[in-house]
Parts: C-alpha cells; structure tokens; sequence
C-alpha cells in the first residue's frame, strides 16, 4: 500500500507558540492578573485608530476581502516611498516566509539560515524538503563571513532577520552593505525586518534602495509589533515585481482578511500610537537592564521589544516557575539555546512584576 503521507511532514519542527493567558489560568487555576511577556505582542494594546477603522466596517462582513489589498498596498507605498506594485501583502510575515519556500525551492536546493533565528524558516525549509544548512551565530550575531563560505552553487536562499528573533540583536548597515555587494547575483536574500521599527535607524541596513534598485533580495515587514495588529495577522513584503508575482500564484485566495487590510491601513496614520510605543519600550528596555544588573544576570542588549535573558541553567524551568507567579516568558530551546529565555518589554507594572518574580525564584 501506498504511503499518503510525504516522508518529509514527519520531520517538521511545529512552531511552538507563547502559551495564551487563558490556557495558563485553566492549567494552574490561577486567579488575578496574568502578565503575557512571551510573544512581544504591544502591550499598549492595538492602534486606536486601527480599532475604530475596524468597527465602521463591521456591517460589511458579509463581503469577501480585496484579495489584492489594493487600498493597503497603496497606502504602504506612499508611506515607504516605494511603488505599490513591489508590495505584497500577506496573513503575517509567517505566511509569506512560507509562500518563499513554495515558490523558489526545489529539493535539490539550500537554504541557509543562522543558528536560533526565526524557526519559520527553518520550517519551510522542512516542508519543501530541501537541505537546510544553519550557521552557529558569532558573539549572538549573524556571521555573515560563514554565511558567505557555506553558499555553493545549490544555495536559493539565504535567510537573514534582521534585527534576529529571538535574540535581539541586528546588523549595522556597512555590515549589511558588504555581505550584499559579495552574495551571488543568483541567490535570494530574505531580511525579516518584523521588528525594524524599534532598531537605530541611524545604522540599520537601507533594504528598500536595495529593492528599487532591483536586486535579488526579498524584505519583511509587519503590523503586529508597534502597530498591536498580532491578532489581524497582517504582514507585508518589498520585492521586485517578478519575485512578488512568484509568490501572488502560490498565495491561497483571500488570506488577508478584510479587517486586516483596513485596521493596517489606518494605523499607519496614528502617530501617537507609534510614538508612545516607541518611548514605552525604550524606558521598560533600560528598567530591565537596570534590574538585571543589580541581579547580575546577563542579557543580550537588544534591538527589539523584548530582551533575551541568560539563565545559566536550564531555562525551562526558569519559565514554568515565573508561569506559577503569573508572568509567562519564553526558553528558547526549541532554537537550540537551552540556558536562555525571552521576556518581551511591557508597560511599567509588566516590567516591575516580571523583575520582582524572577527574584524571587533567580
């Protein structure tokens, strides 16, 4: 009898998630707040003006949703300076990782990624069953000269997230600038760019020129970090017509739900929202640094909404005690970092309970 089954489904890596408040409250019957640091979701909550978007067009459920999003993509084009037609959106950034691995790689090919980035990519890779080749990291960062020395002529792919998830840290732009200008012409470069918002803009990679000039790069951008879109599922990428075109046939129909489209677009008009955000993580980042410190942890500084914290022993049990306190964290051994775990920058309460509850148990 023939197998139904592909081989390769077996050996895929699920994504494990953050554990969801109301599981953690069912599994432990805790009472009281309940502080969900494991996901860098925006703890100030979603873009008001996104909300009220969304609830003016509720009595239009009954409509299917522009499968082309026109109205966002030509939004985000004037808000990038970047036409609309090297704009794709998708059901987050996951989705669009995943339609790459569809439309460019054969099994015959590589993909090469660093050690403990964004599993996604590790994933497709799994699903189109096609050799993975990871880089370990140097000093918590991508090693761009090993990257480089692994490509060879199977190499479709190199996988970059920039800054990394769920590390923290990110590249500089000479850095970046240098890695591009000695990759082969015929290999694509994917840069997950899901937490640019919160990185140096004075030294962070300029990927959009890269994508107006035409070169084979592939970048990745989303609403649920500093937009507060996570539920919506919503995020885009910037390419060259031709590979967007690639992954517009792979893409299944109506992915980008209607309220998606429209809450993106109007958050990309509140301000306020971007800018306490903005000053919300950058004072909980420096709170956490300064509790660590005085705890004499180490942690990776970071570039991101969230910091990664090293335990020095096994962090998984780090994160079901701070479970039992009500605060849930992230370990990263799933990325083959067994010693460290991530807690995403929250409000000023947030902060100050995740510090008080590692204390206690640290």
């Amino acid at each position: 009898m023939k197998k139904l089954i592909k081989d390769c489904v077996f050996k895929v890596e699920q994504y494990e998630p953050g554990k969801p408040i109301e599981v953690l409250r069912r599994e432990l019957g805790l009472v009281g707040e309940i502080c969900k640091l494991a996901s860098n979701e925006n703890p100030l909550g979603p873009s008001p003006m996104a909300l009220e978007a969304v609830r003016t067009s509720l009595d239009e459920s009954n409509l299917y949703p522009d499968n082309s999003c026109y109205l966002l993509r030509e939004k985000l084009g004037k808000y990038l300076g970047l036409p609309s037609k090297n704009i794709l959106v998708g059901n987050g950034t996951t989705e669009l990782i995943y339609l790459t691995g569809i439309a460019f790689l054969n099994p015959e090919d590589n993909l090469i990624m660093s050690e403990s980035a964004f599993i996604m990519a590790k994933i497709t890779a799994q699903i189109v069953n096609c050799r993975l080749i990871e880089v370990p990291l140097k000093d918590y960062c991508h090693d761009l000269d090993r990257i480089l020395e692994a490509v060879d002529d199977d190499t479709k792919i190199v996988y970059l997230d920039v800054p990394m998830n769920p590390i923290g840290t990110s590249l500089n732009r000479l850095q970046f600038s240098s890695f591009m200008e000695k990759i082969p012409e015929d290999v694509l470069v994917i840069c997950d760019e899901a937490y640019y918002e919160y990185a140096d803009k004075e030294s962070c990679p300029q990927t959009i020129k890269l994508v107006e000039e035409g070169r084979n790069i592939l970048v990745l951008r989303t609403f649920s970090k500093l937009y507060g879109l996570a539920g919506f599922r919503v995020g885009y990428c910037l390419a060259k017509e031709s590979f967007l075109e690639a992954l517009w046939k792979v893409s299944p129909p109506f992915s980008v739900n209607k309220f998606a489209q429209i809450g993106a677009a109007a958050a990309l008009d509140d301000e306020e929202h971007v800018k306490k955000t903005l000053e919300m993580n950058e004072s909980g980042k420096n709170f956490l640094y300064q509790g660590l410190q005085k705890m004499s942890v180490d942690y990776i500084p970071s570039e991101t909404n969230f910091v990664t914290i090293d335990a020095k022993t096994d962090a998984r049990r780090i994160c079901e005690d701070m479970q039992k306190r009500g605060v849930i964290v992230r370990h990263l051994a799933m990325y083959g970092r067994p010693n460290l775990f991530r807690v995403t920058i929250g409000t000023p309460g947030q902060n100050q309970k995740f510090i008080e509850a590692f204390q206690n148990i640290y």
